[in-house]
């Protein structure tokens, strides 16, 4: 990777830290689906009214594909709960922190975006693909995202520490197995297509950080549209 001025870690209230704008985004989407639940709640319509004509339109649903094309968008910063939320955000800074520590947070959008899209579309294609009886659940969430960025830590820099006042501090490699560990845990309670989903997250992060080593920027068109 290059070393200028885009790839180094930016201060906190900079206006191209990234890791601060996903967060943001991902928070201030939940704020806004709940004040709208809360709206809902006191003009008297239901939870179901809400479902149906608020929260369903921004999560993926590979059967309304068709009539809320910008869900493929828009579901990979919509989360179903608070405690999901902060899990999620919890380990979204300690992997985004990683990479901004070692010049790549230009890096963050691109890979976080990459994952969630291809994610995205592999659960709409192995909805036909597979049949209905494997897509049982709108695909919403940032843990696809969050699952490329936290490989992509560990296989761009596996020996950075965090937590250095614990012993000699923790390596990145050792929080990705646990991060991993949880992930895992978790899918054994979800559908066969959540599963393949988190996979296909991964090896987007995987394929990104191989192509960057090779002198490829996925997320080059990406700079340059925002410059």
């Amino acid at each position: 990777m290059e070393n200028n001025s885009a790839s180094q870690k930016p201060l906190l209230g900079a206006d191209n830290n990234a890791l601060i704008a996903l967060v943001s985004v991902n928070v201030i989407v939940a704020i806004l689906l709940g004040f709208l639940r809360v709206v809902y709640y006191l003009e008297g319509f239901s939870i179901a009214e809400y479902q149906g004509e608020v929260f369903q339109i921004v999560t993926l649903i590979p059967q309304k594909i068709a009539s809320h094309p910008w869900s493929l968008l828009t579901f990979s910063w919509v989360h179903a709960g608070f405690w999901i939320l902060f899990t999620n955000m919890i380990w979204l800074t300690v992997f985004g922190y990683v990479l901004q520590m070692n010049q790549s947070n230009k890096h963050l959008f691109p890979i976080y975006f990459y994952a969630g899209l291809l994610g995205g579309i592999a659960y709409i294609m192995m909805s036909f693909g597979v049949g209905s009886n494997f897509i049982s659940f709108p695909l919403m969430g940032a843990s696809m995202s969050v699952s490329a960025l936290a490989i992509a830590a560990t296989l761009l820099v596996p020996r950075f520490k965090l937590l250095a006042n614990i012993g000699n501090g923790v390596p990145v490699w050792i929080l990705s197995i646990i991060y991993f560990a949880l992930q895992i845990a978790s899918l054994t309670n979800y559908q066969f297509a959540n599963s393949l989903v988190a996979i296909i997250s991964v090896l987007t992060g995987v394929v990104y950080v191989l192509l960057l080593k090779n002198g490829i920027d996925l997320g080059k068109w990406m700079h340059n549209l925002l410059h």
